[in-house]
């Protein structure tokens, strides 16, 4: 049985305290010097990493490092102790979220293992004092039930998976058997719902997790996830299957519906470092931050640099591990904003726009580059009129946004890992792109174009044939 220990990873985020005094408690990062004293080693990754975690290095020479380690026990003895109450754990960015005031956090900070201290978000939940168990993974997979690859039998779902040429992927057998998904959203109550998936939610959903309540259960909150989680993993014959109904998902639900505030990109961040643990292969993530309640957190676009957001971060950091992420780019083409949103701006995000009907650009999807000039979106997928099933699981809802686009090529980017297990993610995702309909004259509309996943099929498979 893999072994799958709750590690968290958490951010770099900036705003100044305003009342020292205040007594009430919110929630604070504090980042530590080092890991003296941590009893893991990198001699034992079995420890803090699962079996499936440690295959998916493997194939992308990725090592085992300190930055892997669990943060000291030592140093959370030494906040404890002086009345902080440890929210999450970080081992990637070595620090912890606490809950505390401003002038206690003053006391801390000025321990000598204490590096730096940002302010997070206000505290809106109470919890137990003890973190809740991670999910376990070890539920079988589902057993789902084969048909044709036609309009026929796949209902809604076919017109979207095969203007991507995903049908001729189902038609080869890979539906993304085997292939472990990660979504993060605002939850995923209709997954409760009889019938939602089509198929045994259990099995499908092997583990979720709440990172905002801090609780053992993501099937709560916002219906926004089960719509996004439908259009990958629905298995509904002569009404609707998605794009990889054989794969199987982990759901985390990283945003709050109570506010806007960088904790919701601690969440994130926290969620690829969780994913990472249990060996997920391909993570997809309709969401996206430029500004926020507190204002003072507002994004800028010269912060798309690919190097300051914590989610974007921890993007990278997942990505180096083997992991292909993928990201709206984000919703914002007809607003003053215009640009991309963050992590969508990540070097290691394979960011997603929306294309209409006509295979144009759809008007609200967001415009790359980034801040430093790198080409945004990567591709861009189906985003306006998108079947996905009802809340109720009882009829279909059409969807518009990038945040459908993504999960349609997360699906069928799942399907590709099926099929050409041994290939990595960087090679799975230049593929996708040199295929793409924009592949020779990629802008930042549509980045390199509506993906063909017929021909990045067999592009992996000639370019693994070459001597």
């Amino acid at each position: 049985m893999p072994r799958f220990l709750l590690l968290f990873c958490t951010l770099l985020f900036a705003t100044a305290l305003s009342a020292q005094d205040d007594p009430q408690q919110r929630l604070y990062f504090i980042g530590f010097t080092d890991k003296a004293g941590t009893t893991y080693s990198v001699d034992r990754p079995e420890e803090f990493l699962s079996t499936r975690a440690l295959e998916r290095r493997r194939k992308v020479n990725a090592a085992v490092t300190e930055v892997d380690l669990p943060v000291s026990a030592a140093y959370e003895r030494q906040l404890t102790d002086r009345g902080a109450k440890i929210w999450l754990r970080s081992r990637w960015m070595n620090g912890v979220v606490v809950a505390t005031t401003a002038g206690e956090l003053d006391a801390l900070a000025d321990l000598p293992f204490v590096d730096t201290t940002f302010y997070a978000a206000p505290l809106q939940y109470a919890r137990a004092s003890a973190l809740p168990a991670a999910p376990r993974l070890d539920r079988p997979a589902p057993v789902v039930q084969r048909v044709p690859v036609n309009e026929t039998f796949y209902g809604y779902g076919y017109k979207d998976l095969s203007r991507m040429n995903g049908d001729s992927l189902h038609r080869l057998g890979f539906r993304g058997a085997g292939v472990l998904v990660a979504v993060l959203d605002g939850g995923f109550p209709s997954v409760e719902y009889k019938d939602f998936l089509g198929y045994d939610q259990i099995e499908a959903v092997p583990g979720n997790y709440d990172l905002v309540e801090q609780d053992s259960t993501a099937l709560d909150g916002s219906t926004h996830g089960a719509t996004v989680l439908s259009t990958m993993a629905a298995q509904h014959p002569f009404f609707f299957i998605g794009t990889a109904p054989e794969a199987r998902y982990v759901l985390f639900k990283t945003e709050n519906s109570r506010g806007e505030h960088r904790m919701e990109e601690v969440n994130y961040a926290i969620a690829l470092e969780m994913a990472d643990s249990a060996g997920v292969d391909v993570v997809n993530s309709s969401l996206g931050y430029t500004t926020f309640t507190d204002s003072s957190m507002d994004y800028t676009y010269d912060d798309l640099n690919g190097k300051t957001s914590p989610a974007t971060i921890a993007i990278d950091r997942a990505f180096a591990r083997g992991i292909i992420i993928v990201t709206s780019a984000g919703n914002s083409g007809a607003d003053e904003w215009k640009h991309i949103g963050i992590p969508a701006d990540a070097a290691g995000a394979f960011s997603i726009g929306a294309i209409g009907p006509d295979d144009e650009r759809a008007y609200f999807s967001s415009y790359g580059p980034t801040a430093d000039g790198r080409t945004k979106p990567d591709v861009s997928g189906p985003g306006v009129m998108v079947a996905a099933v009802a809340a109720n699981g009882k009829g279909l809802t059409p969807a518009n946004g990038t945040s459908l686009s993504a999960p349609l090529v997360t699906g069928l980017i799942a399907c590709l890992v099926q099929a050409v297990p041994e290939a990595t993610n960087q090679e799975i995702l230049d593929a996708v792109r040199a295929t793409a309909s924009q592949a020779n004259a990629p802008d930042d509309t549509l980045g390199y174009g509506k993906p063909d996943f017929a021909a990045a099929y067999r592009y992996l498979i000639q370019r693994r044939q070459q001597p």
